[in-house]
């Protein structure tokens, strides 16, 4: 089984998120990727172009601050054009949204891509330079409009472009534990080290009518 990992840190990559992901790819034929130094969302476009000369069939998206729970690669292989492993943003919701039974947006801290979706979608695959904003929430309506997102927001647009050429966003059971960096160790000091942290587990699912 051939996985591309992608790993688009802009400098910082936890060690405990590169463990999670050497004891999940075992057993699969992987190539790794990296976007060092890169602002959103030029890493996230990097990594693709440099996966997309491999022949890998899925590309596995992991975040610098994810850590995958054990066997998540081996439960999203395969399984859908857009798999997503679910994951807990600061206000304690996790990012996978629905609409009814569907999956509309889910963020792209671990998410499993088929090659296809890439090869088929227009470039930039991710940008940041249109934005999403929520029209209705019952029922549930958006536009993309030429507003810029200030952070993030990548995810959002790239799911709707997906989702406009037909493909389908899935999730697997289970949650990646998020890591944020609360205070850097003291430079030439020994024996400090850095606060990492994990955010509290995901509280509430989004579900839109």
């Amino acid at each position: 089984m051939k996985l591309a990992i992608l790993l688009p840190t802009r400098g910082l990559v936890f060690g405990e998120t590169v463990r999670s992901l050497i004891e999940n790819t075992k057993g699969f034929e992987t190539e790794w990727e990296l976007a060092i130094g890169l602002p959103i969302p030029d890493c996230h476009n990097s990594v693709v172009e440099q996966a997309l000369e491999t022949d890998c069939p899925y590309f596995l998206f992991v975040e610098e601050d994810m850590v995958l729970p054990e066997g998540a690669v081996e439960r999203m292989y395969g399984q859908g054009d857009i798999v997503a492993l679910d994951y807990p943003v600061d206000s304690g919701h996790g990012t996978v949204q629905r609409k009814g039974g569907e999956i509309i947006f889910c963020g792209l801290g671990c998410t499993m891509i088929r090659r296809e979706v890439f090869e088929r979608m227009e470039k930039p695959w991710f940008e940041t330079t249109r934005s999403l904003r929520i029209i209705s929430e019952n029922p549930f309506e958006y536009e993309v409009w030429d507003v810029p997102y200030k952070y993030g927001g990548q995810d959002m647009l790239f799911c709707h472009k997906a989702r406009e050429l037909g493909f389908a966003i899935q999730a697997v059971e289970g949650e990646a534990k998020h890591l944020r960096l609360r205070q850097l160790d003291e430079r030439k000091y020994n024996q400090g080290t850095q606060v990492i942290e994990a955010l509290t587990p995901i509280a509430k699912h989004i579900n839109y009518s």
